[in-house]
């Protein structure tokens, strides 16, 4: 089975295999375009596959590498189609991404979906089930909100990084950090140092990670990361395990095709009208999304037992649940504030 993250106060989705699918039929689900072979020079050049892509480009604004002029939709690649490629490519990877070549699940095809596929989905979807789209909020202070705490969590890592990696001693600064560290992830039950420090690494890594998410302008970071849901999903937000590693991936999911490299925004995430809740929400789907080789999941949450289970957690699961990092991050920042409405 592959657990789906569903946001916190609720129960993840358990999702069968046979329901996953790397790839997708040729031309456009569900707004998402998506081919079975490649397209371009040197590729198999299907003719439902290159109409999918000849309609993606002249869908481009000619400012962001679409085709100029606009290429006849024929499902013939020649000389024209090539170069709308590479133009394409140009514009957004440079010299070096330029091969001309559009490969399913690459960063090609990936590029078309945020700068085509969505203008696509969104007429798609008003023409045939306005009620499925979630309209997505103004993100713009929650994510700030976020950098705020991760630059906490950064400075009580770095100070906790100087007695637990590099055996310091304890400093008032140093202690507060190990502190925090001890109480949200349990690395002082570790009985080996060299235990604790690969834990230690796992913490950084992740919150690391979520940083990268969110000072990437644009592309398929930043902003990009979170979309709006398209399946009625009743939870706050949900995404993929690993998903900052699944770039330009697709799965099956409901009857649409779904990213694996994003986090959806569901219609519950909406009514939260507090942008520290919604900060909380990022980084417990962030954490879920940027975990990896290990698995993020969600082995107990503050709700359950008024938080007993969370404690009951050995520290190797702790390193390993959302809501520890969720919860770290609000404590880094504000040690003394009681968690926000809704969480």
């Amino acid at each position: 089975m592959l657990f789906v993250s569903k946001g916190f106060q609720t129960e993840c989705t358990k999702l069968d295999l046979s329901q996953i699918g790397e790839g997708t039929a040729p031309g456009t689900v569900g707004g998402v375009i998506a081919i079975s072979s490649p397209v371009g020079i040197r590729g198999r050049n299907l003719p439902d596959d290159t109409v999918t892509i000849q309609g993606a480009l002249n869908r481009v604004a000619i400012d962001q590498g679409g085709a100029n002029p606009r290429l006849d939709v024929d499902g013939k690649c020649g000389p024209k189609t090539n170069k709308a490629i590479q133009v394409f490519q140009l514009k957004h990877f440079g010299w070096q991404g330029a091969d001309g070549l559009v490969e399913p699940l690459k960063q090609t095809i990936a590029k078309l979906n945020l700068v085509a596929g969505s203008t696509f989905a969104a007429k798609a979807t008003t023409a045939s089930a306005p009620s499925s789209v979630v309209k997505l909020p103004d993100l713009t202070n929650s994510f700030r909100v976020v950098r705020t705490l991760l630059r906490a969590v950064d400075f009580k890592l770095t100070a906790a990084a100087s007695h637990i990696e590099r055996g310091l001693p304890l400093t008032p600064i140093s202690e507060a950090g190990v502190t925090l560290v001890n109480k949200h992830f349990a690395l002082d039950k570790v009985g080996f140092s060299s235990g604790k420090q690969r834990l230690f690494r796992i913490i950084r890594g992740v919150y690391n990670r979520m940083d990268q998410v969110l000072q990437r302008p644009g592309g398929l970071w930043g902003p990009a990361t979170f979309e709006p849901d398209q399946l009625k999903d009743k939870n706050l937000a949900y995404t993929n395990y690993g998903g900052f590693f699944r770039n330009g991936q697709f799965r099956s999911d409901r009857g649409k095709i779904v990213r694996r490299d994003s986090i959806f925004i569901s219609a519950a995430f909406t009514k939260l009208n507090n942008d520290d809740s919604r900060a909380l929400v990022h980084i417990h789907e962030l954490a879920h999304f940027v975990g990896a080789p290990e698995l993020i999941d969600d082995h107990a949450y503050n709700f359950q037992e008024d938080g007993a289970r969370m404690r009951r957690l050995r520290p190797s699961l702790r390193v390993l649940n959302a809501e520890s990092y969720m919860n770290f991050a609000w404590e880094a920042r504000h040690p003394r504030r009681p968690f926000p409405p809704g969480v």
